[in-house]
């Protein structure tokens, strides 16, 4: 993403989307009631002989009153939708219009309010990041997975037909097949962690190494539990990727939640859980970083409590669900903070 101009003053931002994991920030930073204005193509009709006809589209320069933000992944877009409330003298103010948001779009965002753990997500999107892989593999199966800064993308999953009992050649055939998945990849990627729980991982690794030794040096082996989903979550949780992603939001929200479940664990009065308890530490004035789920933070309660830690100098993260610990996070209610003093309730 490319911030390019910016105003408190104005609650105002004009961004130039740049890839997908742009849409993933924007479908959470630009919300009902928000103005979005763009150049976007609309229905153009004429009348002719009493008779209204479409006649084609054209690109217009239209401001929109936001009602609804809806990601479709099948396409990779954004579609943000609302009353037009700025547009060329020909179109009719008060209709409807959604502008579909892709890679190369200039948007201009005005916010209902201006609130600033938005706008540091907003600038953590115009870091560059790198692309890296991650292959987890074992001798049932591989799971392929491409880790972005704030996700984390399934390219592929292998299954292996065949089990030990089976002749060497057939399990050579399932090491090959995996090695050349990864390969198909692999130009595009700036790192990548090959892990898993036994030696297939090694067997994988010679066969890159004998088709591009460019490809190999790329390759990091790790060891992990599980060649699934849950194998691609423990090399982030291990860190293993810590080095190539820098302090990535990913990265920045893992270890933020294993921060609060580790108090939690401990019971040793440094975090809250919960809308209550929360809101009683906040009103205490206890609440160092405020950790909110991506499904609760559009509660208008919830926002609001959002803006009140941020006035007593408290930071707010809000937490992905595209990852084991936030998902984790989620699934005991979403809400929680890590405490600047001790609280123990009654």
């Amino acid at each position: 993403m490319k911030i390019i101009k910016i105003s408190s003053k104005a609650k105002k931002v004009k961004i130039r989307v740049e890839n997908v994991d742009d849409l993933f920030y924007l479908k959470n930073f630009i919300e009902p009631g928000d103005e979005v204005k763009a150049r976007t193509p609309r229905s153009v009709f004429l009348e002719r002989e009493g008779d209204i006809k479409k006649v084609g589209k054209k690109l217009m320069l239209i401001k929109i009153l936001v009602e609804k933000v809806e990601f479709i992944p099948s396409i990779n877009q954004l579609r943000v939708s609302g009353k037009i409330t700025q547009a060329p003298e020909n179109v009719q103010l008060d209709s409807y219009h959604s502008i579909e948001v892709k890679p190369g779009k200039f948007l201009t965002i005005t916010k209902k309010e201006w609130k600033k753990y938005q706008i540091e997500r907003l600038k953590e999107a115009e870091k560059k990041t790198p692309n890296i892989m991650i292959a987890v593999v074992d001798l049932d199966q591989a799971t392929i997975a491409l880790l972005k800064n704030n996700r984390i993308d399934i390219l592929s999953e292998i299954k292996n037909q065949f089990s030990l009992q089976h002749e060497e050649k057939r399990i050579q055939e399932y090491y090959q097949k995996t090695a050349e998945e990864i390969l198909k990849y692999a130009q595009q990627m700036n790192n990548i962690i090959l892990a898993g729980p036994g030696f297939a991982k090694e067997h994988i690794a010679k066969i890159i190494r004998e088709k591009s030794e460019d490809i190999y040096k790329k390759i990091t082996i790790g060891s992990v539990s599980s060649s699934t989903i849950t194998g691609i979550n423990e090399v982030v949780k291990l860190g293993l990727a810590d080095k190539m992603l820098g302090e990535s939001e990913l990265l920045k929200e893992s270890k933020l939640v294993e921060e609060f479940f580790l108090h939690l664990k401990k019971g040793d009065g440094f975090v809250v859980l919960g809308i209550d308890n929360t809101f009683q530490a906040n009103e205490l004035g206890a609440i160092e970083k405020l950790l909110v789920s991506e499904d609760k933070i559009k509660d208008k309660k919830i926002e609001n409590l959002a803006l009140d830690v941020e006035s007593k100098a408290g930071k707010v993260q809000i937490i992905s669900t595209i990852h084991d610990l936030g998902q984790q996070f989620n699934n005991i209610g979403g809400i929680g903070a890590i405490l600047r003093f001790k609280l123990k309730w009654d």
